[in-house]
């Protein structure tokens, strides 16, 4: 391995210490010299490591094959990003885990803005397309009030940008009220699958911000209507939480084939999709859902029931109970 002519051992200037990369000065395959950024990197104590055998310091055969090959590659080690850089005599680490991060950050972000417009912006389409025909006053009023009310919604998608938000807007918000308010906004969808809503709810009030519940029960619901099967009922039920005095545990019942419950969770990480789901969907639903039952203080989840499977989230009743 050609690393760096042998003799006495090398040294890095004093300012080198300073540099947010580390360096890492190589000859005969045994390390000459580190700066503080690398011995950071690599998880090693300066003093032992100099003199010792490379491998032993890197503790990883890509780093030792880059500075062979004289081939830049980025790497996954120690819980960290890292660009290795060969160069004569030594190799260059740059820790690049916050810029990746950031970057997924973006795309999930992008992908989560991109789910959640969907009904709004179809919604909204679908209110001007009939406003084209000639219709009774009546009517015409109607589709513009559906109109404005989800042009509101989507200016308030965008004003919070993200789901990892705190909701901002908590209030009593009457269950009875968005439920009808979500069948209306899949009624294309229900009807395309031959799928009955059948709402079981209280003639009661959650405290949430009504976006984001909304948002919530239009995710479980859409997902028990496009994925479960079709000319079937889904039902919507919230029940008091036994576990968690002041709390509903609100949740929407399929009659799919029975799911293990191991699976159903792993389905509520990002980009998780089931077996059946349309390969055009995101994956984000369930994970929006979690997401935004976990900023009120509640939780989401997923089991079987009797005749198929069950999703469903917590969330308070007033608002002595929210967090």
């Amino acid at each position: 391995m050609a690393t760096g002519s042998s003799g006495s051992e090398a040294a890095l200037p004093a300012w080198a210490d300073a540099l947010a990369e580390g360096v890492v000065l190589v000859a005969d395959d045994r390390v000459q010299a580190l700066n503080r950024a690398a011995a950071t990197l690599l998880e090693v104590d300066p003093a032992r490591a100099v003199g010792s055998a490379l491998i032993a310091v890197v503790r990883d055969h890509r780093i030792e094959r880059s500075l062979r090959d004289g081939v830049a590659l980025e790497i996954a080690t120690r819980g960290r990003r890292v660009v290795v850089v060969p160069f004569p005599g030594g190799v260059l680490l740059r820790d690049v885990t916050a810029a990746r991060r950031a970057a997924e950050d973006a795309r999930e972000l992008l992908a989560v803005l991109s789910h959640e417009l969907r009904t709004p912006v179809t919604t909204i389409r679908a209110s001007l397309e009939a406003l084209s025909f000639d219709l009774p006053a009546a009517q015409r009023l109607r589709w513009l009030a559906r109109a404005e009310e989800e042009a509101g919604r989507l200016g308030r998608l965008l004003g919070d940008l993200t789901v990892d938000v705190a909701p901002p807007h908590a209030r009593s918000v009457p269950l009875r009220d968005l439920a009808r308010q979500v069948e209306g906004l899949l009624a294309r969808q229900l009807a395309d699958r031959r799928v009955t809503l059948v709402p079981e709810l209280p003639a009661a009030h959650a405290w949430s911000d009504p976006d984001k519940l909304l948002q919530v029960l239009l995710n479980l619901v859409e997902n028990a209507v496009i994925h479960g099967p079709g000319e079937a009922e889904v039902r919507l039920v919230a029940l008091a939480d036994p576990e968690r005095t002041g709390w509903w545990r609100v949740e929407v019942l399929d009659r799919g084939p029975a799911v293990e419950p191991e699976v159903m969770d792993g389905w509520f990480g990002p980009h998780a999709r089931g077996v059946a789901a349309s390969s055009r969907g995101t994956g984000l639903g369930l994970y929006i859902v979690r997401s935004i039952a976990e900023r009120w203080g509640g939780a989401a989840w997923g089991r079987r029931w009797e005749h198929g499977n069950a999703f469903g989230f917590s969330v308070p009743r007033d608002r002595s109970a929210s967090p």
